[in-house]
């Protein structure tokens, strides 16, 4: 008698092993993110996934009772590669992606994260206005690239006086750059301005842009590309004697562009949804914590990336990981590092944009 109940008990104590085990198991939660880590957009991506990895560190990976595993992915800007890491995402049951780093290769992972209603892509940095209104899997913090985001810098070139402008674009990851360039233009015609007299490629041979630049006159020039082809054209265009006044997305507004200037860069302008100079209480305790454990400063893109982070993270107290998506359009509003982030029934949202300059080698709020 004793024997059968040694037997059961330990039994007992092997299904409830098991039970612990599988249980375990089950949650654990998996989160992708990919991006480029190494290619050309890597100052982006780097930022990005130093901003995710600090927000889960802050709760020790473990959300609800649920543990976290982070994979990530470098797409190399390589979109053949892009759609097989997004592939083994979803054969490895994930069903929370961030990325991508650029609207490019955001597009290649919607097309198809977008077939499956349970999973929930969110960017730190995907700005085309060709996912805007559009009900499907993917969110962002970021503003979209609408002619609405760009009216308040608009109305400051035409109170400045800037009449022509000449817009430049990375024609590698046109779907953001040449979008901005677009919408850009119809916000600036909307403030009573005219039709941009030129787009331009930054691939373009340099002093054929130098050549044009000097024959369409323009009074303004704007840039969207990465931070270093942004340095690379300013840089040749002021070596060339071209003074015009140069206004850039935030995408070039990193630490980076500054070293890659120099002096180059005095005077560009800049119209961004992000105040590195912000005595917000929150923003401030999270710069602290990034600048010890990274040893500089959080760019944008880091900032966004933790914010993103964050709502994941409070989506997840709230229900299953299959959930994100309904969950966050109940909430709606979620705190961010500096403001309330508001999303629409879209997955849109709507933040403030403050104009800096360059002077004297920093970034300088004028607006």
């Amino acid at each position: 008698m004793k024997k059968k109940h040694l037997l059961i008990i330990i039994l007992l104590i092997l299904l409830t092993v098991l039970i612990m085990f599988f249980r375990k198991e089950e949650e654990t939660v998996k989160i992708g993110f990919v991006g480029a880590l190494t290619s050309k957009y890597s100052v982006l991506g780097n930022a990005m996934m130093n901003g995710v990895l600090l927000a889960f560190e802050e709760v020790d990976y473990t959300v609800d009772n649920k543990k976290i595993e982070l994979l990530f992915k470098d797409d190399k800007k390589d979109i053949e590669l892009n759609k097989k890491i997004v592939n083994d995402f979803i054969d490895q049951g994930i069903k929370i992606v961030i990325g991508n780093v650029t609207s490019s290769m955001s597009k290649v992972s919607m097309s198809i994260i977008n077939n499956y209603d349970d999973m929930f892509m969110i960017s730190a940095s995907s700005a085309s206005n060709e996912f805007t209104k559009k009900d499907d899997r993917f969110f962002r913090v970021h503003v979209a690239n609408n002619a609405q985001r760009f009216h308040s810098f608009t109305k400051y070139i035409k109170d400045k006086n800037y009449k022509k402008v000449y817009g430049i674009y990375d024609p590698f990851n046109k779907t953001y750059t040449h979008d901005y360039l677009v919408n850009f233009e119809k916000s600036f015609i909307s403030n009573g301005g005219s039709s941009f007299v030129k787009f331009s490629p930054t691939n373009k041979d340099l002093d054929l842009l130098v050549d044009d630049i000097r024959n369409t006159k323009p009074d303004i020039i704007v840039i969207c590309a990465n931070s270093v082809d942004a340095a690379r054209v300013i840089q040749y265009l002021r070596l060339n004697k071209i003074d015009t006044q140069v206004a850039s997305s935030e995408w070039a507004m990193t630490e980076s562009f500054l070293e890659n200037t120099g002096k180059t860069s005095e005077g560009v302008i800049f119209n961004i949804d992000y105040d590195e100079y912000s005595n917000n209480k929150r923003f401030k305790e999270f710069v602290k914590r990034y600048e010890n454990k990274y040893k500089q400063k959080p760019s944008i893109f880091a900032s966004k990336a933790y914010e993103l982070s964050t709502i994941i993270i409070e989506l997840l107290k709230k229900g299953d990981e299959t959930k994100l998506k309904e969950n966050l359009l109940l909430q709606e509003k979620f705190q961010g590092l500096q403001d309330m982030i508001v999303f629409d029934k879209y997955g849109d949202v709507i933040r403030d944009f403050i104009t800096f300059e360059v002077k004297d080698g920093k970034y300088t709020k004028v607006q």
